[in-house]
């Protein structure tokens, strides 16, 4: 192997090992700043929920935003600023109210999108059976 050889192999095991890294830390972050409100408590009875689960905003702005720059631009432009003229969930907000603003850095809040983005969120229970019967998901 060549000098160019190993230096491209070895920027690209770094590379991998920072977005993995970035992924974790999105999931952290993701649990301290939002599992409160849109992780798995309540399942899908929206009674017993203070937001839509993240498996749910994930799906709805996926459709919209389906590369992983606009997706993440979104979502820190929404968690910046949450605003009712610019939600791709408009019965969330309906059912819950707006989201109120709250206090996340954005290199915080695009981590978090990276992580929402990368679907490693876990949906609580029920949930897939909602996306079929609401959104006709097979």
């Amino acid at each position: 192997m060549n000098l160019l050889q190993t230096a491209v192999l070895t920027l690209s095991v770094l590379s991998s090992n920072i977005a993995m890294a970035n992924s974790d830390n999105g999931k952290q972050l993701f649990n301290k700043h939002c599992a409160s409100c849109h992780g798995l408590s309540g399942g899908m009875d929206m009674s017993k929920r203070l937001a839509p689960p993240m498996a749910g905003v994930r799906r709805h702005y996926i459709g919209t935003y389906p590369d992983e720059f606009t997706f993440v631009n979104a979502i820190t432009d929404w968690v910046a600023s949450p605003d009712k003229n610019k939600t791709q969930m408009r019965g969330a907000i309906r059912r819950f109210g707006l989201m109120p603003k709250i206090s996340v850095s954005s290199a915080d809040i695009e981590k978090i999108a990276t992580y929402i983005f990368e679907g490693k969120i876990e949906a609580p229970a029920g949930f897939a059976e909602h996306e079929r019967k609401m959104h006709g998901k097979h």
